[in-house]
């Protein structure tokens, strides 16, 4: 029962038991009766009045409190001219005010976060308080080659993914670089906040691929540059010195005439391998920006095998064309691509010491156009696997290290995905998306 209630059965019981006793002793008091009677019912009115406005305030605090359940902020209470309550309805109307601008001013903080989150590169994963996660936005499922539907609610360590498992086992405050299809580099970092009073998670993804390969080429072309000059201004002079001395060879008595020629020559020859050897080096560093047209991918495949057939006929390697045939035409520079893909397959060639196969797929996956090398050989190793694209690493005798470096130059500047990985079944696969990224 409400106080309002209460109070009014209160009011009416004391009045109705002066009523009654005055109407008791009415033979007594004659016609006081009929005074007692007006005073006693003007006191119940009054009373009941004076209870009314005297509960008023708490009317107002009932409905205060209903717009607050509401949410309903947008609401004003209007002055009833008693000064006490006057005061409460504008503290009140100003409490609505500040908590209808805090609600707009959130609502507005909330929406921009939201499309922040979509429209930034770097990808965000909210874990809830059970390590399942409660967002992912856009970029996050990209990285993490998901949807929505899967990656909510899911721990990160279930989804069928590496860079998932990599982001499982690294411990909040931590991050580091991992490789990201194939030779692209992600930067992952996790970390924590309280959220009433419970510690959750959350990781970024950002791409430094960009970054790292401008800073790495940056790197070994001032190196190449330093190292061309110096080795092209010592092999000239040299040459030209050794040319000088081989008119000397007359001079030379018969049985040391030809030791002293085969002698220069050798010099003179090893002084040319040098030469070419730097020229090798400067074509990574000035490779020039792609022509872009539309190129017969089926007739540069023919090209390949026929280029290779000498060399797969010497160690019994058979070549496979599957999938699409004929591969469709496709936008790139015919030159530097036939130039990418000849050392992507001699790659393959030399991994298979004799008896392979050598599989040359091209087939859609998502609407894009993807070519995968595969080959029978050696396989790569963990190290390999993130060393292969670094300028200067082989693991061949004798090698250069400049193959895939060159591959990798002329790949990303036609906007390629790349990856190259070995399978469980042991083969070794350099996948190509035949679409530009950028």
């Amino acid at each position: 029962m409400k106080l309002s209630v209460r109070l009014q059965i209160y009011l009416a019981l004391v009045h109705l038991a002066v009523l009654v006793a005055a109407a008791w002793y009415y033979p007594q008091i004659g016609p006081w009766f009929f005074l007692i009677e007006a005073v006693a019912l003007a006191s119940w009115a009054i009373g009941a009045r004076m209870i009314a406005h005297a509960l008023r305030p708490m009317a107002f605090v009932q409905s205060f409190s209903d717009l607050l359940h509401e949410k309903e902020f947008s609401a004003r209470f209007s002055p009833v001219g008693q000064l006490e309550m006057d005061r409460l309805v504008e503290l009140y109307n100003r409490m609505l005010g500040e908590l209808y601008n805090e609600r707009l001013r959130l609502g507005e903080q909330r929406g921009f976060l939201e499309r922040f989150m979509q429209a930034t590169p770097v990808g965000v994963v909210i874990m809830d308080f059970d390590g399942r996660v409660s967002l992912a936005n856009a970029a996050a499922l990209t990285f993490l080659e998901a949807d929505g539907n899967t990656i909510l609610g899911s721990q990160l360590g279930h989804l069928d993914s590496e860079l998932a498992a990599s982001l499982s086992s690294l411990e909040p405050g931590g991050s580091r670089l991992v490789g990201w299809r194939g030779a692209r580099r992600l930067r992952i970092e996790k970390q924590s906040f309280v959220d009433r009073g419970f510690r959750r998670v959350f990781v970024l993804i950002e791409e430094l691929t960009r970054v790292l390969n401008e800073s790495e080429r940056a790197a070994y072309e001032k190196l190449i540059r330093l190292m061309s000059h110096e080795v092209n201004n010592t092999v000239a002079s040299t040459n030209s010195l050794l040319q000088s001395c081989m008119n000397y060879a007359p001079q030379i008595d018969d049985q040391d005439r030809d030791d002293y020629r085969n002698a220069l020559e050798v010099i003179i020859t090893r002084n040319d391998h040098l030469n070419r050897f730097m020229r090798d080096f400067a074509q990574v560093v000035h490779l020039p920006p792609p022509e872009l047209r539309l190129a017969d991918l089926e007739e540069l495949l023919e090209h390949l095998a026929v280029f290779f057939r000498p060399q797969c006929k010497e160690r019994n390697i058979r070549w496979q064309r599957t999938g699409l045939v004929p591969a469709p035409r496709v936008v790139m520079d015919r030159e530097q691509m036939e130039q990418a893909l000849i050392n992507i397959v001699k790659n393959a060639v030399e991994a298979m010491s004799h008896d392979g196969l050598l599989e040359i797929n091209v087939q859609r996956d998502a609407g894009e156009l993807v070519l995968c090398i595969l080959d029978d050989g050696c396989g790569l190793g963990a190290e390999q696997k993130d060393e292969v694209f670094t300028p200067f690493y082989t693991s061949k005798a004798g090698g250069q290290g400049l193959g895939l470096t060159l591959v990798k130059e002329i790949l990303l500047q036609h906007g390629f995905d790349f990856a190259l990985d070995t399978a469980s079944d042991g083969r070794t696969r350099f996948m190509l998306r035949l679409q530009r990224t950028r």
